[in-house]
């Protein structure tokens, strides 16, 4: 009787796309973790999504990022404060809810807007974007992708990723910090130009948060990118295999 040929199982080994993969997916989830530790301590002071200082020119300056913020007071020293509050729209009203009773100088003389010329300016009710939840999905689905594609190429060939979980998770890290990035250019940057408008005492400025967002998307989408490379193609796969393996 003759003897059965043995099935041989191919299997992908890591190519150069997944290094690339895995420095992208990095760099993203580092600066979503940045703007989420922004501000929560005097060294992470300037990693912010605004900036509120005093007018005329002083040291009085207030940085605001997702989840505290930070003051540095007219004596030079820096205080900080964990304070989920900041992340409530509209922007510019939380802020002078928060900010006022401590430093009223910087709200005084406000100017009244007309809201047809100033559509912002009309009364808002104060609601939550979740803007903090979705930061933690885009992290762990970015730290994900980055992890599984270290473990195929430490652990080759004993794992596997033959359904490219880790493109997907990839991009979508990139969906979810694209959300990010349109979040924060709406309550940000519209904040700080109310601000700017309605209280004389005070200049508002966006801060390099606001671009670190912008930065992990594009990583994250470049990530996804190079690690979904051949996925939908024989040809990329048959590449990819072992020398001597044929797809069966």
């Amino acid at each position: 009787m003759p003897e059965k040929k043995r099935r041989i199982v191919p299997q992908m080994r890591p190519s150069r796309r997944n290094y690339i993969g895995v420095f992208f997916s990095f760099i993203g989830f580092i600066f979503i973790l940045l703007c989420l530790v922004g501000s929560r301590t005097p060294g992470s002071a300037k990693l912010h999504f605004a900036k509120l200082t005093e007018r005329p020119a002083g040291t009085l300056t207030i940085y605001i990022c997702w989840q505290g913020y930070c003051v540095t007071d007219r004596a030079g020293e820096t205080h900080c404060k964990t304070d989920d509050g900041v992340m409530m729209m509209p922007f510019d009203t939380t802020i002078t809810g928060l900010f006022n009773g401590t430093y009223p100088e910087l709200f005084q003389d406000a100017v009244e807007l007309d809201p047809d010329l100033y559509p912002g300016a009309q009364p808002n009710p104060p609601h939550n974007p979740k803007v903090y939840p979705a930061a933690v999905m885009c992290l762990l689905c970015g730290g994900a992708a980055m992890t599984i594609g270290l473990f195929w190429t430490a652990l080759y060939p004993r794992f596997q990723d033959k359904y490219y979980s880790r493109g997907f998770l990839a991009w979508a890290a990139a969906i979810l910090a694209l959300l990010l990035v349109a979040q924060s250019s709406l309550m940000y940057e519209n904040g700080v130009d109310e601000l700017n408008l309605v209280y004389p005492h005070l200049e508002a400025e966006g801060g390099p948060c606001i671009v670190l967002t912008g930065v992990a998307f594009a990583a994250f989408a470049i990530a996804g990118y190079t690690y979904l490379h051949g996925c939908f193609s024989k040809e990329e796969d048959e590449g990819a295999l072992g020398e001597g393996y044929n797809p069966l």
